[in-house]
């Protein structure tokens, strides 16, 4: 299925139209961070400039909330770390034609008259201040944090080139590394939870606990999981050595992997033993997301699926488009969300025609980890009276943001509308209430019980 660049289904022209009429909105917030950018230029500090970031015709929607460490080698990436501080980016809406044919670019600005303070005080912590002070990128980073920390808005942020390009890699769907599930233990050594089918470390017959040493000659036992993770992905076609202790064994032993593209699935879906009742989770909309729930979709169908549990539980968000697309699969019609500007103007975001699942009874699992565009699909779904929700209440995630690419590779993310729902709700302060409420208890996940599924199974099954 391909993936619909422009939800509301006006051309591409139309939509930049818009995007320039919301993007002016926030130039004002930009330009002040240009001019810090320039003073701190002036000063010999790193230079920086800002762009409208064009690589991608993505939308992204939210924060993000678990930590999903993918090494590309599907190295556990942290897609959510930030959901819970509302300091990550892992999910962002953006309008698709924000990023397409435009070659706007942020004007240079004129710096704050009263801007001189700032060297006043940064004069004085340099004669002053006992301890080290930062130094260069450092200073221009803090620079603009400064000023976005006055705006009262967590989700516009600055997100720095490694955790940028991240983000980008995220969104994509696809990684460079060598396809293995990884862990940070107790004693902060990287371990294999479980190598991924047909890649270069199942391959290379990599099990689950083994323990990542060195990765190509360098020490890793201590380092941040970001870090190792860095360490271990790398560009499509390079090598990679690791060397690897392997519990039970005396000796060490090394292995060298031809680094690949390796998919990050965002799709699992199954039939509920001794049922006919499809399962599909999905645990991030990413740009593969609606090709994975087009062939989940077809499948269970085949296998004699005639009602779907679709559960959306801890699932933080990610790209708009394929939200759109997701509910598009059950709705035959009508809108899937407004997204609201600051003057007040409302862009339709419509449901796209051919979806497979118009009429299957279906239930939506959501929790307090369901966040941006998972909420945009349930709200939908509830909204329209298609499905009943199950679980607990959602996050509340209802702002978008246009990221901004700056020249060191950084990217600044800036919020500039709302969404709602199909009937008007902004959800960002309370969330989507459930139509059913069930908690899990501690005893539940230690007796590895799911009663929110077990009600789910009820509800569909009688009808309800």
């Amino acid at each position: 299925m391909a993936i619909a660049r422009d939800a509301a289904g006006s051309s591409a022209a139309g939509q930049t139209v818009n995007r320039r009429r919301a993007s002016r909105q926030t130039h004002l917030l930009v330009h002040r961070a240009v001019a810090i950018i320039r003073f701190l230029q002036a000063r010999g500090f790193a230079p920086l400039c800002s762009q409208r970031v064009k690589e991608t015709g993505m939308r992204s929607v939210a924060n993000g909330c678990m930590m999903a460490v993918l090494t590309a080698t599907m190295i556990v990436i942290a897609f959510a770390a930030g959901f819970a501080t509302n300091s990550y980016y892992s999910i962002r809406a953006v309008p698709a034609s924000a990023a397409l044919n435009t070659t706007d670019t942020v004007t240079q600005a004129v710096p704050p008259a009263n801007f001189g303070v700032f060297w006043e005080a940064w004069d004085l912590l340099k004669r002053e201040f006992y301890g080290d002070l930062p130094q260069g990128q450092a200073v221009t980073y803090a620079a603009i944090r400064g000023i976005l920390s006055t705006l009262g808005d967590p989700n516009t942020v600055l997100v720095e080139p490694v955790q940028h390009q991240r983000e980008k890699e995220e969104f994509s769907g696809e990684f460079g590394g060598i396809g293995a599930f990884v862990a940070t233990n107790e004693q902060g050594q990287l371990i294999i939870v479980s190598p991924i089918d047909d890649t270069p470390a199942a391959r290379a017959d990599l099990r689950a606990d083994d323990i990542i040493l060195k990765v190509d000659g360098k020490e890793i036992t201590g380092l941040s999981q970001d870090d190792a993770v860095n360490l271990i992905r790398g560009p499509v076609g390079t090598e990679v050595t690791l060397e690897i202790q392997r519990p039970g064994q005396e000796n060490t032993f090394t292995v060298t992997l031809t680094r690949e593209k390796i998919p990050d699935p965002t799709v699992d879906h199954s039939i509920i033993k001794d049922t006919t009742i499809g399962y599909i989770r999905m645990r991030f909309f990413s740009a593969r997301t609606p090709e994975e729930l087009d062939k989940a979709i077809g499948d269970l169908k085949a296998k004699g699926a005639t009602k779907l549990i679709l559960d959306l539980r801890n699932n933080p968000g990610g790209l708009l488009d394929s939200a759109i697309v997701t509910a598009s699969q059950f709705l035959d019609s009508g809108i899937v969300a407004y997204q609201q500007s600051k003057d007040g103007s409302r862009q339709e975001l419509a449901v796209q025609p051919g979806g497979l699942a118009l009429d299957i009874p279906l239930v939506v699992l959501v929790n307090e980890g369901s966040a941006s565009a998972s909420e945009i699909v349930a709200g939908a779904l509830q909204d329209h009276g298609r499905a009943k929700l199950v679980g607990h209440q959602t996050f509340g995630k209802g702002t978008v943001q246009i990221p901004f690419t700056l020249s060191d590779g950084s990217s600044l993310h800036v919020t500039i509308a709302h969404w709602l729902t199909p009937n008007g709700t902004d959800l960002s302060q309370q969330g989507l209430a459930p139509d059913v409420w069930v908690d899990i208890s501690d005893d539940d996940r230690q007796a590895g019980r799911d009663p929110q599924v077990e009600r789910a199974l009820d509800l569909i099954q009688n009808g309800q």
